[in-house]
């Protein structure tokens, strides 16, 4: 049988472990948190897959107009990001990605306007403002909310027939976009991130390249799911 003295000698003990390894977890959040904020700059490069839901396209031709809903399917996004990490929860970033989606079928078989397939793609810069959470209760993974203004350089589509010389048609515009994801660190440097985003981009009219006839109207709205890698510096 254990005497008093033994199980106040026990209970200090484990009082003393439970303190110890209390240390070690709180020094580690700390040296983990120093280090992300000694590097507040980051660059991430970005892959992922985009689509969009059935668009309107609208092709216009001496002052007529040809509407038509055409559908898309799953194509790539891929870019790359600056970033700066404030330390409070907060952090921004400039982005530039490259967004292509095919287009099903020729949207415009029957009508005036083009004929054949191709797809719907833009180049674009971004200023995304990010707001992180804690919402797994680990140091080490960051889940974020972001909204970012985007101006698309190049908003363009391409329609091909064999045989037969492309046509395309390309513009500019603006739109916002709105992003979901997390982070997680593999050390003080790198880190890798999964997210969801969707741009919202304003109807652009797209001049026909190469002084062919017609212009085409329509929004850039695609979704997607990226993967990316980063580092901090």
């Amino acid at each position: 049988m254990m005497t008093a003295p033994s199980l106040n000698l026990l209970s200090s003990m484990k009082s003393y472990h439970l303190i110890y390894i209390s240390a070690l977890l709180l020094g580690a959040a700390a040296a983990q948190a120093q280090g992300t904020a000694t590097r507040p700059w980051y660059l991430t490069a970005i892959v992922g897959a985009v689509n969009q839901s059935s668009q309107a396209l609208d092709y216009r031709l001496n002052g007529m107009s040809t509407q038509v809903d055409a559908s898309y399917s799953t194509g790539l996004l891929t870019g790359a990001a600056l970033g700066y990490d404030f330390g409070n929860g907060w952090r921004a970033e400039g982005e530039f990605t490259y967004q292509s989606t095919d287009l099903d079928g020729n949207p415009f078989a029957g009508t005036a306007g083009p004929a054949g397939s191709g797809n719907h793609a833009a180049t674009a810069v971004a200023l995304n403002v990010f707001r992180e959470f804690n919402l797994v209760g680990s140091p080490t993974v960051r889940t974020y909310a972001g909204l970012g203004l985007v101006y698309m350089t190049e908003n363009d589509i391409d329609f091909e027939t064999a045989g037969q010389p492309e046509r395309s048609f390309s513009g500019s515009g603006t739109g916002v976009q709105f992003l979901l994801g997390a982070r997680y660190d593999l050390g003080q440097r790198w880190f890798v991130d999964a997210g969801l985003r969707y741009l919202l981009g304003n109807q652009v009219e797209m001049d026909s390249e190469g002084g062919g006839p017609g212009r085409i109207a329509a929004k850039f709205k695609p979704w997607g799911l990226t993967a990316a890698v980063g580092w901090r510096f």
